[in-house]
């Protein structure tokens, strides 16, 4: 095959952008088939006259188009047509990479299945769980629930609690239940991957919506000012927010910070959905939106993150005008979430065992905490040792697609701040570190050694340029 040279006479935009662009053209238009090997990034830049950073961003877009896939040691090529299953999502057979990507809080330190599983089976009355029960739950795990969302900083009526089959599955009830299909929805500008898929799931469009700045160069809580402007142009019905520990920037919200939300949520007539699951890591509690604005916000919890992600129970509570619409949604949809697997959260809970497992998970998050921010200086890592991931500023000059591309090829998984924005956003210089993934102390932080080394290097790549004559 003739080597592949883009036309990027007619670029308008970033270089790299328009190679991306034509790549998948030719792709569509059948150029370049499955299979077919792509130039190698030293010789395409030399070709186009373009810096070899250029190239590895282009390579790296596409790659992140799922146009092609680059082998170690044999080059870049065209992928086939399949789609990728997500990086967040856990496989039966899990790869060697080093785990920095997905937010598992130190599962290995979670409290002992078995040992409550021989409490539940000594519990008397149990066998009544095997059976139906109401959509919203038990009472006895609604009041669970209403001790778990002490931990949010709201005191929660019962009556307007629901348990749900995790923080995921109570989001998209919570949706369903407070708007209707076409609403747009303010979310931050970066923020929870799978929001975007759970919106657009149901109908409902996001609108991002900028950051504040803090003093130290991080980001802080969503401009209000800029939340009301977003009302005012796209009409925003309701706002997504993490206050405690956003995801994936680490900021906690000051109660002005909150205040100054909700006055603007009330002049727009804006609904919240606060969903916060890394909340109970943080030693201060500070007041939930539901307890500053209880008429409009609905507050959803888990303790999945905490100590039992296999047990898929959340709680939801929401004003009292849509409890009855919560319960529908939760029966067309599961009809109910396990009495079985909410009564082995409700002993853990009553028993202690969440207490116990925190103490623990935050002792061992300090130490992550600490080594990454020392290991990955002196690039800015926006966190604190009660944060279980944190926030990576690359160098201007750093690709966050490109980078962690290359980070795969060493068997280091992270993710780029792509997958913290909306769709056909460029990327910011920003990646996701997580803390408790990986079981292994020393294998963290050779993890770590290779983002800092791999940053390094890409920060440094020389330009290549055409030779005259």
């Amino acid at each position: 095959m003739t080597m592949w040279i883009p036309d990027i006479t007619a670029a308008q935009g970033p270089i790299y952008l328009a190679i991306a662009d034509a790549l998948e053209t030719d792709i569509g238009a059948g150029a370049l088939a499955q299979g077919d090997r792509l130039p190698p990034q030293r010789e395409l830049a030399y070709r186009l006259g373009v810096t070899l950073g250029t190239i590895t961003r282009a390579y790296g877009e596409a790659e992140r188009r799922r146009l092609v896939k680059g082998e170690t040691g044999r080059g870049t090529y065209v992928a086939c047509k399949k789609q990728k299953v997500s990086p967040l999502i856990p496989r039966e057979e899990e790869p060697e990479a080093v785990d920095l990507a997905r937010n598992f809080a130190y599962p290995h330190l979670n409290p002992s299945l078995s040992d409550g599983l021989v409490r539940m089976a000594r519990t008397v009355g149990i066998d009544g769980l095997n059976g139906f029960v109401p959509s919203e739950g038990l009472r006895t795990h609604r009041e669970t629930g209403v001790l778990v969302f002490k931990d949010y900083g709201l005191d929660a009526d019962p009556a307007r609690v629901a348990v749900t089959c995790g923080a995921q599955h109570g989001i998209q009830v919570t949706c369903q239940a407070l708007f209707r299909a076409g609403d747009a929805i303010a979310v931050d500008c970066f923020t929870y991957p799978s929001i975007f898929s759970s919106l657009a799931g149901i109908g409902l469009k996001p609108v991002p919506v900028p950051a504040l700045r803090r003093a130290d160069g991080g980001f802080g809580a969503m401009d209000p000012e800029a939340l009301a402007r977003a009302a005012a142009a796209h009409g925003v019905k309701g706002v997504f927010l993490m206050p405690n520990m956003q995801n994936p920037t680490t900021h906690t919200m000051t109660v002005e910070e909150r205040q100054n939300l909700v006055r603007v949520a009330r002049s727009q007539d804006i609904k919240i959905v606060e969903d916060d699951p890394y909340t109970p890591f943080l030693p201060e509690t500070l007041p939930a939106f539901g307890a500053l604005a209880p008429e409009r916000t609905a507050s959803i919890a888990s303790i999945s993150k905490v100590c039992s992600p296999g047990s898929r129970i959340g709680f939801v509570h929401v004003p009292a005008s849509f409890g009855d619409s919560i319960r529908n949604k939760i029966g067309e949809s599961t009809w109910m979430a396990s009495p079985i697997t909410a009564e082995l959260i409700a002993g853990w809970v009553r028993e202690g065992h969440l207490f116990k497992t925190l103490r623990l998970k935050r002792k061992a998050n300090r130490v992550r905490f600490l080594n990454a921010r020392d290991l990955l200086s002196p690039y800015f890592l926006q966190g604190d040792p009660e944060k279980v991931f944190g926030w990576l500023r690359l160098p201007d000059a750093v690709d966050p697609d490109a980078l962690q591309a290359a980070l795969g090829h060493q068997g280091v998984a992270v993710l780029s701040s792509r997958y913290f924005q909306v769709r056909d956003h460029a990327p910011a210089p920003y990646l996701r570190i997580t803390f408790g993934s990986e079981q292994s102390e020393d294998r963290f932080r050779w993890a770590l050694g290779k983002v800092r080394a791999t940053i390094d290097q890409l920060a440094d790549l020389p330009e290549l340029k055409r030779p005259v004559g």
